[in-house]
Parts: structure tokens; C-alpha cells; sequence
């Protein structure tokens, strides 16, 4: 098949834009011929530079819905813009269009281009979360105009994550365009793991010893950076010589460094730019902890996973996921005791493999191809 993905093109390096890397490479290994349609935007020159590995890249002058000024309702009412979207993705002369958005109301353009344009196609949403579940400004009204479009939209609708399935239900109504197909990471070589682990804990200055906790993100306030520091400093309180890191970047960074600065943490808690090593640098830690508000299947979770990494998670969050359980992951709640596993690094490697098993077996990019490329030939009514 030759499938173009279309991005809703909000940044090169949150999760629903780095999905479109994995799932390309992985459809592209089981024989497809994989394109990306995404702005000319700067913010989306690293996707479109790692996806030219892939496959062609497409760059259009597409403005984000979050460029526009009337956000959802602009992105809407964009009917100029429709018409020529289509005429590229027909000219790219795909057997099928996915597109690729983050949210209930970003790029609904696109899906009205998807419409006008005849092609065969889906889409998937990351998060599925409303404008009032997540308090925003104006809410009803970009609840009523991303429900509108939604329903107008008459092709499949692909969500991450059972919850995000039922969110959407809830939002639109039952429907079988309604599905649910998991995102997918790589599968680490995990036999890597003792000689990534000494090379980068000897370039970070971490002892073998030492314990290292680590974080990967956007410095946004979805993610809540700045919990994890609170987190960190209660963990400090009870293993002084442990070591923290955060790989990312963003809004917040400011804000991060400045604490950092006030409490004269530098030495004992560092953030790192955006950088390719990350899986290495996942085989050099102890333990991987997530605090974010909200999520749809965040993929540094899955990727700390497929490197037998042991997870904390916000019990929020793990509510959301139940395909993990003490057995898997370590629950970060209010109180303290979520911190006794830390020292107990038997415990520790016994939750890293059961979570690198459960990634192996239903969440490895191969695997979402594989349901992917089932779907895709439903759409194009092939066997």
C-alpha cells in the first residue's frame, strides 16, 4: 500500500507526533511505501528530517490550529484552506490517508480536507479528554465545535487507549467507527544494557552505585515538571545520595532552572536537551517516574518499558492504564510509601522485566502495524 500520513503538525517531539515516526518505520518494514504530509512550519523540521529515512516527505504552508487565533472555531470555518489540502493529498495519490491529530479539536480542517478529498481514509487521536474535563477557557463552545466536526466525519476514528475509546463514546456517542488500536515503541536490545549503562552513568559523573531516577518530556504544564521536582526532593529527604534527571525541554524549563538554582539542586537533579541517545540513557537508570495531569498512551512510558526500566506513575494515571499493575509498575500516590521499592533493587529488576514482557508481547511498533494495516484494508474494502 501507499499511505500517507497527515500530521496535525503542533511540534516535532510530543508523543502524537512521534508515534508517526514509529508507526512509518514499522510499516515501511513490512513492505509499505509510507509518505508524511506535514507544515513547513520550523517546530516540524525534526520530524520531517527523521521521517525522510523513512519515506518522501511532504511540507505545505498548514497553520496549526493553535497558530490561529480563533483556535478550533478558525481551523473550522477554514474552508479556503480545505480544498487545497485535499488537492495535495490527491496529488500524493495514496491508496489511503491517515490523519494524525492530538486532540478532539485541533485539525478538524484536516478532516474536512479528508472528506472533500475522496481518498480513503482514518484517523487517530491521542487524546480524547474534553475542553471542560480539562478546564480550559471556553470550553463549551470548543466542546460543541469539535463534536460537531467529529460527527461529521464518517470514517474511522482510532483512539490509544480503552479509556481515550470510552472518552470519545462519551463525547460523540457509541459508534463502530469508534476503535482502539494501542501505540507501539521499538523493542530495545536490551543485552546493550550493561555496557549503555556504564558509559553513560561515566558521562553523567553517576556512581554504579548511585541511584538514578529519571524523566522523559516536554516541559509543558501537562507534564508537570515542577511535581517532579517536589517528588524528587521527597525522595532526597530518604536517599540523599540519589540522582535525578529530566531529558526535554520547553515552556517550563524557566521555571525548572530557577528552582534548581534556589534550592542548590544542580549537582543532584539536571535536565538535558532533546537528544538521540535516550534509550541508552533509560538502560542507565534505576527507575523511570511520570507525573503528568493527563495522557493519552504516552509513548516515554512504553519506551521505559521496552528497556526493562521500572515505571512510577501518578495513580491518576495509572487508573487510566490498566494494563499495569503492581507487578509492573510502582504507583506513585500522596503518601510516601511508593518509595520503599526504591531500595529494593531485586524488586526493582522483577518489574522491569514483567513490563519489558507485556511490551514485547502487546505493545511494540510491529504489533500496532500489524493493527494498522488491518484497518487500512477494511477502509479500502480488501480482504
Amino acid at each position: 500500500m501507499r499511505i500517507l500520513l497527515a500530521s496535525s503538525s503542533s511540534g516535532s517531539r510530543g508523543g502524537g507526533e512521534l508515534y508517526l515516526l514509529y508507526l512509518g518505520r514499522a510499516l515501511a518494514q513490512r513492505g509499505h511505501t509510507v509518505l508524511l504530509w506535514a507544515s513547513d512550519h520550523p517546530r516540524m523540521d525534526e520530524l520531517a528530517n527523521s521521517f525522510s529515512g523513512i519515506g518522501e516527505v511532504l511540507r505545505s504552508p498548514y497553520r496549526n490550529t493553535y497558530d490561529r487565533r480563533g483556535r478550533s472555531l478558525s481551523s473550522y470555518l477554514n474552508l479556503r484552506a480545505v480544498g487545497q489540502l485535499a488537492r495535495e493529498w490527491k496529488k500524493a495519490r495514496p491508496d489511503i490517508l491517515h490523519v494524525n491529530k492530538q486532540n478532539l479539536e485541533d485539525g478538524l480542517d484536516l478532516l474536512h480536507a479528508a472528506r472533500r478529498s475522496h481518498l480513503p481514509n482514518i484517523c487517530t487521536i491521542h487524546l480524547t479528554q474534553s475542553a471542560g474535563y480539562l478546564k480550559a477557557k471556553l470550553a463549551p463552545a470548543r466542546d460543541f465545535i469539535a463534536r460537531r466536526a467529529l460527527r461529521n466525519y464518517h470514517n474511522p476514528l482510532v483512539t490509544v487507549l480503552e479509556n481515550r475509546c470510552q472518552d470519545l463514546v462519551s463525547f460523540i456517542g457509541e459508534s463502530p467507527r469508534i476503535r482502539m488500536i494501542p501505540n507501539g515503541v521499538p523493542i530495545y536490545d536490551i543485552a546493550r544494557r550493561p555496557a549503555a549503562r556504564e558509559t553513560k552513568r561515566a558521562d553523567l559523573g553517576i556512581g554504579e552505585d548511585e541511584l538514578l531516577v529519571i524523566a522523559v518530556g516536554r516541559m509543558v504544564p501537562q507534564k508537570r515538571p515542577l511535581e517532579f521536582l517536589a517528588r524528587a526532593e521527597n525522595v532526597l529527604r530518604r536517599y540523599p545520595k540519589a540522582k535525578f534527571l529530566w531529558v526535554g525541554d520547553g515552556e517550563l524549563s524557566g521555571a525548572w532552572d530557577d528552582w534548581i538554582e534556589a534550592h542548590k539542586m544542580g549537582r543532584t537533579i539536571r535536565r538535558l536537551p532533546w537528544r538521540n541517545d535516550i534509550p541508552s540513557l533509560l538502560m542507565a537508570a534505576d527507575v523511570f517516574l511520570h507525573v503528568a495531569e493527563y495522557e493519552g498512551l504516552p509513548l516515554a512510558i512504553l519506551e521505559a518499558m521496552s528497556a526493562a526500566l521500572p515505571c512510577a506513575i501518578a495513580s491518576h494515571l495509572l487508573r487510566e492504564m490498566p494494563f499495569l499493575d503492581a507487578s509492573n509498575s510502582i504507583s506513585v500516590g500522596a503518601d510516601g510509601t511508593w518509595m520503599d521499592a526504591l531500595s529494593d533493587s531485586k524488586q526493582l529488576l522483577t518489574i522491569g522485566a514483567a513490563s519489558r514482557k507485556l511490551v514485547e508481547e502487546k505493545y511494540s511498533y510491529a504489533t500496532m502495524a500489524e493493527a494498522y494495516e488491518a484497518l487500512y484494508r477494511e477502509a479500502l474494502g480488501k480482504p
